[in-house]
């Protein structure tokens, strides 16, 4: 079998931080990546309101053998404030072939510390648009332009509260490295695709320079668990548009989700990918292909 079609099927497991056991029915092709996961370690002290009290590597790592996925992008939680300890130890276990981080500083941060987080596999910088402190435009643009320097990217995170995404449309369009949109920009349900955060994501992706992540399905689906299914117009739709700029990711341990006493099956999860995207040509492009050029070009 070639590289190409190679496909890795999942394990039966009980793994934290996930209901069930069974493996997702749709194997996942070699190299897929989990693009969007975090990592909340006892060692290491927590800031903020959301508590999990354990959602380590080794964790991780079961999860990721129940799903099949060989790869991930380990992203900074908001629970550690700026201090990337946490995720630089995570990223260190993992190793850079396996996994790659998205870092959390403030928009002044320096050149050296960027420098310093980059060595040790960090390949972006996450940038909240409605929590703690609201970052200016000309704040990010700047990191933007230092950002662009190391060949990285911008994470944007939006809000449940707002639809600021549509707010920064012309900042997101206009800066010098590229972005990565989160958990579908929030857009909110029932509107979804019809909503104004829908039309602003999909202008984003004509751009050519920006990529929406399909992620945390239960932080805006209406019709909510177990399988948020008034999300997959909307998925369907920023796959048609432009699969060569869409990612995936589980969430993984689901902080938001946990809250509200209602923890996703990760298997469902992935297995609604293929509902999206029907061809195993397309999975590949949007677990693999796309993360590579994002994450892994170097």
């Amino acid at each position: 079998m070639s590289t190409l079609s190679a496909t890795v099927q999942g394990e039966t497991l009980a793994v934290p931080h996930s209901l069930g056991t069974r493996p997702p029915a749709t194997p996942a092709p070699l190299g897929a990546v989990d693009c969007h996961h975090h990592i909340f370690d006892p060692r290491f002290q927590k800031y903020g309101e959301i508590h999990v009290p354990s959602a380590t590597v080794p964790e991780y790592q079961l999860f990721k053998r129940r799903l099949g996925l060989s790869r991930s992008i380990v992203v900074a939680p908001s629970n550690y404030g700026t201090d990337n300890a946490c995720l630089m130890d995570a990223l260190d276990q993992l190793g850079q072939e396996a996994a790659r981080g998205v870092a959390y500083t403030a928009t002044d941060v320096s050149v050296e510390t960027l420098e310093s987080l980059h060595s040790r596999g960090v390949r972006g910088i996450r940038v909240y648009l409605d929590k703690n402190q609201i970052p200016t435009r000309e704040g990010v643009r700047e990191l933007g332009r230092k950002v662009a320097d190391l060949g990285g990217s911008l994470q944007f995170v939006g809000s449940s509260r707002a639809e600021v995404l549509v707010e920064w449309e012309d900042t997101l369009l206009n800066l010098p490295c590229p972005s990565v949109i989160d958990h579908f920009g929030w857009a909110p349900q029932p509107a979804g695709v019809h909503s104004k955060t829908a039309r602003t994501l999909f202008k984003l992706l004509e751009s050519g320079k920006v990529y929406v992540k399909l992620s945390g399905l239960y932080l805006s689906s209406a019709s909510g668990f177990p399988d948020y299914s008034d999300l997959d117009e909307l998925a369907a739709g920023l796959i048609e548009a432009a699969p060569e700029r869409i990612l995936w990711g589980t969430d993984w341990p689901h902080p938001q989700s946990a809250i509200r006493g209602q923890v996703p099956d990760g298997a469902v999860l992935f297995d609604r990918l293929a509902i999206w995207a029907p061809s195993a040509e397309l999975r590949r492009r949007i677990l693999v292909d796309n993360p590579d050029r994002l994450y892994w070009s170097d």
